[in-house]
């Protein structure tokens, strides 16, 4: 049983190292080819679950969870990445779904060691395993990893000055948006329990399988909503979600459990397509190699979105009581409202952004 404090201590471990993993993960994909970035990153977290499995003393585990994070977020931009310049919004909203089943996985395998009395420590080592044959499988294909780069932004240098792409007010616009909407599904999915239970009085078992449901909807969303992307278009889809998303925020403040728990799972089917959705979109008006670095910036920013965010409605809900957490993803929603119009508009502008050095004529 590990205190709270050593668990934020491992938490803000692996989380500072898929930030700062995020920031960097354009210049990884640049250096190394995408190709050998997911197999030296795959190979480092199986090493550090690993290095969980076998740490003899605290600073060990801290040591581990810093090198999970760092190669979870260089996994997650590049395939991100990956997906954004070669798939359908479609199989996009797929594969995010069966993301969200493949984490699933990992605490059924937990629950299983630790229900057969064997130590925690083989949980770790089994997950481990299983990334091993990932990495292996990369390096067997990892000729294949390669993306379609456009016309324009080939011509980009590849030296040019992150700093550069970082002041392009569209990249700037994108990795907010990324912050808010991971931030509000973050606070619906980390406070709906608390809300169900001490505010609108329902049974703490039964207020854990609506919140379960909670995420089994986003991926729902993924599955069934995603689908509508060919038909709707991409950027009619974001909207569309988004509006869904402010009816389950309205649903979430009313004092009635019925209400609540139809606004969570409202919430959560709208939710769903919103991230790779805008991930699909982010090459389409970026380009490549902008997008390169900018999936990294918006993984990034939403990991911290999704620690600042549910952070800040229990600190207003510490104050004005629990009622505060509805109103709190309901202002986070407007604000990714706001900010999905003002992206769809500068999209459509011709942009402006600041001059990034190309290459010379030979």
């Amino acid at each position: 049983g590990l205190s709270r404090e050593t668990l934020g201590a491992v938490l803000f471990a692996s989380g500072a190292g898929y930030f700062v993993s995020g920031l960097v993960s354009g210049r990884a994909i640049e250096s190394l080819g995408l190709g050998r970035l997911l197999v030296l990153s795959t190979a480092m977290a199986s090493a550090g679950l690993f290095g969980y499995a076998l740490a003899p003393v605290f600073p060990v585990v801290l040591a581990m969870a810093l090198l999970i994070g760092l190669s979870s977020g260089a996994v997650d931009a590049g395939l991100n990445f990956y997906a954004a310049e070669n798939f359908s919004t479609r199989v996009m909203n797929l594969l995010h779904a069966f993301f969200g089943f493949g984490a699933m996985i990992g605490p059924f395998i937990m629950a299983a060691v630790i229900s057969g009395n064997v130590s925690w420590r083989w949980g770790y080592a089994i997950v481990g395993s299983v990334v091993l044959l990932m990495a292996v499988t990369f390096l067997r294909t990892r000729s294949i990893w390669s993306v379609r780069r456009d016309t324009e932004s080939a011509a980009l240098d590849p030296s040019a000055p992150v700093a550069a792409i970082v002041r392009m007010p569209l990249v700037r616009l994108q990795v907010i948006t990324f912050f808010f909407v991971t931030g509000v599904e973050f606070t619906a999915g980390s406070w709906g329990y608390t809300l169900l239970v001490e505010r609108l009085g329902i049974e703490a078992g039964l207020a854990g399988v609506w919140v379960g449901l909670y995420w089994g909807a986003m991926a729902s969303g993924r599955l069934l909503l995603g689908s509508l992307s060919r038909r709707l278009g991409d950027a009619r889809l974001v909207r569309f979600c988004s509006w869904g998303m402010l009816l389950g925020a309205l649903l979430l403040t009313r004092d009635s459990a019925q209400l609540a728990i139809a606004g969570l799972i409202v919430f959560g089917l709208c939710e769903g397509p919103m991230f790779p959705t805008l991930m699909s979109l982010t090459p389409a008006r970026l380009g490549s190699n902008v997008a390169m670095h900018a999936i990294g910036f918006q993984v990034s920013a939403a990991v911290l979105g999704g620690a600042v965010l549910p952070t800040v409605a229990g600190l207003l809900s510490a104050r004005a009581g629990l009622g505060a957490i509805g109103w709190t993803v309901t202002a986070g929603v407007l604000v990714v409202i706001g900010l999905v119009l003002l992206l769809q508009q500068r999209a459509d502008a011709p942009v402006s952004s600041p001059p990034i050095p190309v290459k010379s004529p030979a």
